[in-house]
């Protein structure tokens, strides 16, 4: 089950038709800020949500609302030549096994996960759920829109309301899927922050609570203490806790035995750390409880749809963020946008959608043709990104002012006197310093040693 193609027109800023053709598995939205890659992101999960979780970003309803028409892609072509409905062209198709063609009998959609680009509610040590949140149930919170603190408020009732449970139409083991479902996220997440995680699993502790004193202690009884405060993960980013306030500091009771594995709270994480753990862990969480806690619910077709996913990440953790996705949730169709070349970096044939806006304002969309693989984020930012000179802005405009000083056919006193200097200026910034040259002179060097050795070793063995 996955979304195949989408035609439509007259959304602000894509006011002009455009139209998609989309991966089965990941779906990159590119171009230059207001160009509609978030607009889209939202058309897509208005277009495909059971229930609307919301969002700060709004597209204007006016007095007509946007609604996508969801049909089958058999019959895609026929409903935009010739729409059902009056008014702008707005259609999205399906797979088969989404819609039967024949009988235009529309089955169950498959959850879609929406994740903004404001990564909201990451975890503070002050922190706390809403007290409506906090009094909600867990189907009303995985309802709304994601943020940090729903994300532990939503695996705080899941497991209460499991644990508590006597209904006979739960799995017998809904628990374990449960626990299945933070440990595969927190695999997921190990995967992209290699770096910073030092296990897939994170823990349910409380910071500063010592066991040998657990009754006197005044952070004794849970209930009292933020949700967000009790998950922690065991890092390689070992801080000097002593700077801590006491009821801040690491738990001295299950990891006490190995000083470099005991764990940080989540709230002093990195934000690209944090952040990451959260929002996949909110993507399993909706997936298992959608599918009912199912043995396979991993590998069953969902939808995410991710605004800016390079968002807090180091450049390394950009390039790892999509394989990962792919690899621990094979079911997924991702729908992401990005201005990371890193991101795009590895993606096949169809997989990134360019969008380009014109100078007056008519934003049109193409696909690339060829695999990105092998390419230098340069050559992505030249070819798909629209950066001309991938360098800082001063060499740009210098670069640009040496250019229409050279296509004039005579310069006055005051441009040849400035065209030196801009010379003088690029020989000294570019060749002098000598910074990225000659790092890229050391590789060649490095590269030529070692074909050099390696073809002697070829012609030695072939000599005999």
């Amino acid at each position: 089950m996955h979304l195949v193609r989408m035609s439509f027109s007259g959304v602000p800023p894509l006011t002009e038709p455009v139209a998609f053709r989309f991966d089965e598995r990941v779906n990159v939205f590119i171009g230059p800020n207001a160009s509609g890659k978030s607009v889209l992101l939202r058309l897509l999960a208005d277009g495909v949500s059971e229930t609307k979780d919301g969002s700060k970003r709004l597209i204007p309803h006016g007095q007509n609302p946007v609604v996508l028409h969801l049909c089958s892609d058999e019959v895609f072509d026929e409903f935009v030549e010739d729409p059902p409905t009056s008014g702008p062209l707005r259609f999205l198709s399906a797979s088969a096994d989404w819609i039967d063609a024949e009988l235009r009998n529309r089955m169950p959609n498959p959850p879609a996960i929406y994740i903004g680009a404001v990564r909201e509610g990451l975890p503070g040590i002050s922190e706390q759920p809403s007290p409506e949140v906090f009094g909600a149930t867990a189907a009303e919170v995985l309802a709304g829109p994601f943020s940090g603190s729903r994300t532990m408020c939503a695996s705080f009732l899941l497991g209460k309301e499991l644990w508590e449970s006597e209904r006979d139409d739960l799995p017998l083991y809904a628990r374990v899927r449960l626990m299945d479902a933070v440990e595969l996220a927190d695999a997921c997440s190990q995967r992209i922050c290699a770096e910073v995680i030092r296990d897939a699993q994170s823990h349910n502790y409380i910071p500063g609570v010592d066991v040998r004193d657990w009754l006197a202690h005044y952070h004794a009884d849970p209930n009292r203490i933020p949700i967000l405060r009790l998950m922690g993960i065991n890092t390689t980013d070992i801080r000097n806790f002593e700077y801590l306030p006491y009821d801040e500091q690491p738990s001295y009771s299950a990891y006490r035995e190995d000083a470099d594995s005991v764990p940080i709270y989540l709230g002093h994480a990195s934000s690209g750390t944090a952040g990451v753990l959260l929002w996949l862990r909110w993507l399993a969480l909706k997936m298992v409880h959608y599918y009912e806690f199912a043995e396979d619910w991993a590998r069953k077709p969902a939808i995410l749809l991710i605004d800016e996913i390079e968002n807090h990440l180091h450049p390394t953790w950009q390039r790892r963020v999509i394989p990962a996705l792919l690899e621990h949730f094979p079911g997924l169709q991702i729908f992401a946008t990005t201005h990371s070349p890193f991101v795009v970096a590895g993606l096949k044939r169809g997989q990134v959608h360019l969008l380009q806006r014109n100078a007056e304002g008519v934003v049109t969309a193409s696909t690339n043709e060829r695999d990105v693989i092998g390419w230098t984020a340069d050559e992505i930012l030249r070819t798909m990104m629209g950066v001309e000179e991938p360098t800082d802005q001063l060499t740009v405009e210098r670069a640009e002012r040496l250019r229409q000083l050279r296509g004039k056919d005579a310069l006055t006193a005051e441009e040849e006197e400035e065209l030196n200097e801009l010379r003088r200026q690029v020989n000294e910034d570019l060749l002098a310093k000598r910074g990225p040259l000659e790092a890229q002179e050391e590789r060649f060097d490095k590269l030529m040693r070692d074909f050099l050795l390696s073809r002697q070793s070829d012609l030695a063995q072939e000599g005999g």
